[in-house]
C-alpha cells in the first residue's frame, strides 16, 4: 500500500483538476490506476490519489474527466519518478507491462545525458516490456532505435568486417541476431517512468525530447559513436 503521506483524498484530487469528485471517483473505480488506492479496499472505501497520477492526470487527462489541461512544466519533469538505470540486456525482462516512456544513454558514467528517448502505449498488454522486448529480441531494425543503432554500426567498418569473416566462415547471422548486435555495440543502459494511458506516455514524450533535443539521436541522426 501507498505511505499515507504520500496521498491527497479525492476531494483535493478533484479539487486541483477542477473536475466533479464523482466523475474522478468513477475513473477510479473503473481504470484502478497505478498511483490510486481505495482505504479500506473493499466496495465503499475512500479513495486517495498519489501525487505522481495527479500530476499525470493534470497534463495527459484521461476519459470521463473534463479537465483543462496543464502544460507540462520543468518542475513536473524534475518530480519524474523514474526506474533506476539498469543495462539493456536487462532491461526488456525488468520493465513493466505498462504505457510509459524509457530513455537511453552509454553505460559507465552517470554525467552521460541521454542519447534515446521513445514512448510504449498499452501494445496489447505488453508496454514498456513489450517495446524493449522488440529491441532485444532484434525485430525492429527500421524503426526507432533499432534504426538508429543500425544506422551507426554499418559506418562501423570492423563491425561490418566482422559479419563478412562470420559469413565466409559459414556462420552468417540472422537479421535479428545482426540488429540485436548493433544494439549491444553502443553499450547502453535504460530507465523507464510507466505513464496511465497512452496519451500521457506520448505527451511526456514529446516534453522530455525537447527538454534533451542537443545529445538525442531522435534528433540527431548523424550522431557519432563516441561518448557525449
Amino acid at each position: 500500500m501507498l505511505e499515507d503521506e504520500q496521498l491527497l483524498t479525492l476531494d483535493v484530487a478533484a479539487s486541483h483538476l477542477g473536475v466533479p469528485t464523482k466523475d474522478l471517483r468513477t475513473y477510479l473505480q473503473k481504470q484502478r490506476p497505478k498511483g490510486s488506492v481505495q482505504i479500506p479496499n473493499k466496495p465503499g472505501g475512500n479513495w486517495h490519489v498519489q501525487p505522481a497520477l495527479l500530476t499525470q492526470l493534470a497534463f495527459a487527462g484521461a476519459s470521463g474527466l473534463n479537465a483543462t489541461l496543464l502544460p507540462i512544466t520543468q518542475e513536473t519533469l524534475d518530480s519524474l519518478e523514474w526506474s533506476p538505470w539498469v543495462p539493456f540486456d536487462q532491461a526488456s525482462n525488468a520493465a513493466p507491462a505498462l504505457p510509459g516512456v524509457y530513455m537511453l544513454r552509454k553505460e559507465g558514467n552517470e554525467d552521460h545525458p541521454p542519447v534515446y528517448i521513445g514512448e510504449a502505449s498499452e501494445r496489447n498488454g505488453k508496454g514498456l516490456r513489450g517495446r524493449l522486448k522488440s529491441y532485444s529480441l532484434g525485430k525492429s531494425a527500421t524503426t526507432g532505435l533499432g534504426k538508429h543503432a543500425m544506422d551507426q554500426a554499418l559506418a562501423d567498418f570492423q563491425w561490418l568486417q566482422q559479419l563478412v569473416t562470420n559469413a565466409q566462415a559459414g556462420s552468417a547471422e540472422p537479421i535479428e541476431s545482426v540488429a540485436r548486435s548493433a544494439i549491444d555495440r553502443l553499450n547502453l543502459e535504460v530507465r523507464w517512468v510507466t505513464c496511465i494511458h497512452r496519451k500521457a506516455a506520448m505527451v511526456l514524450e514529446a516534453a522530455l525530447m525537447a527538454r534533451h533535443a542537443d545529445t538525442l539521436w531522435n534528433f540527431n541522426d548523424d550522431s557519432t559513436d563516441a561518448d557525449a
